[in-house]
């Protein structure tokens, strides 16, 4: 019985050392990879999240993979990148998944054009939030705007304004003689997001805590990047 039992225990030893040491590897390769292939600016990171992952890729399955990477260039902005992607194999392949990319505040700020002159973009509930002073006269501004999206590309749309304490939506701004001037810079601005890979597609944005958060699907088959394990 003692010999049985320290057969076991040595057995579950080695196969949990087998499986840590195959999983730490597999990892390491997935993020070798999509840092060559992101060129962040910050560290990133994979992680293999279907129990006994390790012993799985000596079967040529992964399971479930999240990879991070921060500061990644794209589009002339630099965004933090989050994937989860489901049932990967060793050679590339996976289930399906999705993904985020945030895009801090400052660089919203910056790409709003005149849209947001003279505005700082931040976020409430979901909504883009542009506040400032705007015009020769140093106008108090508080510009709310939805977020849309197609497949490719998303739209910024301001529906109300707060202007000296008085909130009108964007359409009724040529009432205020002070502000006339400011409803044409609200018009809708559409920003297309090209060199997507193939099977992934904008599902939806929103105005987070740290920044402009789009998020994507992954279509089954081929991984982003061709990510793979081994």
């Amino acid at each position: 019985m003692r010999l049985l039992l320290t057969t076991g225990v040595a057995l579950a030893i080695l196969v949990s050392a087998t499986d840590l040491l195959a999983e730490h590897r597999a990892e390491d390769r997935i993020a070798a990879q999509a840092s060559r292939r992101l060129k962040p600016e910050g560290p990133v990171q994979a992680r293999l999240t279907t129990p006994l992952a390790g012993l799985r890729t000596l079967g040529g399955e992964v399971g479930d993979v999240r990879v991070s990477a921060d500061g990644v260039h794209r589009q002339h902005a630099v965004m933090d990148v989050s994937i989860h992607l489901k049932d990967v194999t060793t050679d590339g392949v996976s289930g399906g998944g999705t993904g985020t990319a945030t895009v801090g505040y400052d660089q919203v700020t910056r790409r709003m054009g005149g849209l947001g002159d003279g505005l700082t973009a931040g976020g409430q509930d979901g909504d883009l939030i542009l506040s400032g002073s705007v015009g020769r006269l140093g106008l108090p501004v508080s510009v709310r705007a939805v977020l849309s999206t197609t497949p490719d590309a998303f739209t910024v749309t301001p529906t109300t304004v707060n202007v000296l304490d008085r909130t009108v939506t964007a359409d009724d701004l040529a009432a205020l003689p002070a502000a006339s001037g400011l409803r044409d810079k609200l018009a809708p601005r559409t920003v297309p997001l090209s060199g997507l890979p193939h099977g992934v597609a904008l599902t939806s944005a929103y105005a987070g805590s740290d920044g402009l958060v789009l998020a994507f699907s992954i279509a089954a088959g081929p991984t982003p990047g061709g990510l793979e394990a081994t």
